[in-house]
Formats: C-alpha cells, structure tokens, sequence
C-alpha cells in the first residue's frame, strides 16, 4: 500500500468518525416536530421496591403449648403448627377423637417425609398427600384424622 493511500484512508475514517459523532449528538441538540401541550413524560417512581403483602398476624402470648384445642372458620380443631417442607403447616383435626398430643407427634415424624409425595406409615397413622381442597396432607388411623393445611 503506498502511503498516499494510507493517508487517504486514514482521511476517510477520520471523517467517519467525525460525521458519526457530529450526527448522534445529545438530546438537548435534538429538534423537536412541534412544541405541543400535550406531550408527557413517563417519570419512573423513585422507590422501584416490590410491594409487600400483608399475611395473617402471628397469634400473641406465651411461647408454652397447651393441650387445649381452638376452633377454627371451618369448623376444624387446630392445635397449632409443624414444620413441612416449605414452612409451618398448620395441624387440623378432622375425624374422631384424635389428641393434640398425638396429632402433634406424628406431624412432626411426618412433616419432613411430605416432600417425597408419597403416602407413609408412621406409628399405625397412614400418612399421604390430601385430596381435600385446602389441605396439603392427611394422616388416618381407623376413624381418626388430622390435616396438614398450609
């Protein structure tokens, strides 16, 4: 390549350069069509956090269990929670004459085995996952049963 075409096209791409960066600009140097009244501008909100959703409140008093059972909106016993798989699960009495104490002590040999899916025996109790809508688990035993409910 001789230098005289060397030089020339340095020139040209020097002059690319130029005319590229003379062509973008800035937005303030940008011409506008026509002033108007009705152009708006989409201002993002300064706190881009995502909501929190409140969920129900923790029940208040003392950190003791007791032997006694609630009454639920549907007419379920509760006895207060395990922990599942993702989280505490809240225990149910559903059938029979099932105790706390006993609910409670199988959910919590139970309450690691939901995640396998599949139905187990723990103590006599058949232990599986529910049909019943609303509730994740349900243990049996003869006439007797409890639910695990999210």
């Amino acid at each position: 390549m001789t230098r005289t075409m060397k030089l020339a096209a340095t020139t040209v791409l020097g002059l690319s350069l130029a005319l590229t960066a003379a062509a973008c600009g800035d937005e303030q140097e940008a011409p506008s069509a026509e002033p108007s009244a009705s152009t708006t501008v989409a201002t993002p909100p300064s706190d881009r956090s995502v909501p929190v959703v409140p969920g129900p409140k923790p029940k208040t008093g003392s950190t003791t269990t007791t032997h006694e059972t609630e009454t639920s909106t549907d007419d379920a016993k509760t006895c207060g929670a395990t922990k599942g798989p993702d989280g505490a699960l809240q225990i149910h009495l559903v059938e029979g004459d099932v105790t706390c104490d006993t609910a409670k002590a199988i959910a919590k040999e139970y309450g690691p085995l939901i995640a396998t899916g599949q139905p187990q025996d723990v103590k006599g109790w058949n232990c599986g996952p529910s049909t019943t809508l609303g509730e994740l688990a349900r243990c049996t035993m003869d006439s007797q049963a409890f639910a695990l409910v999210p």
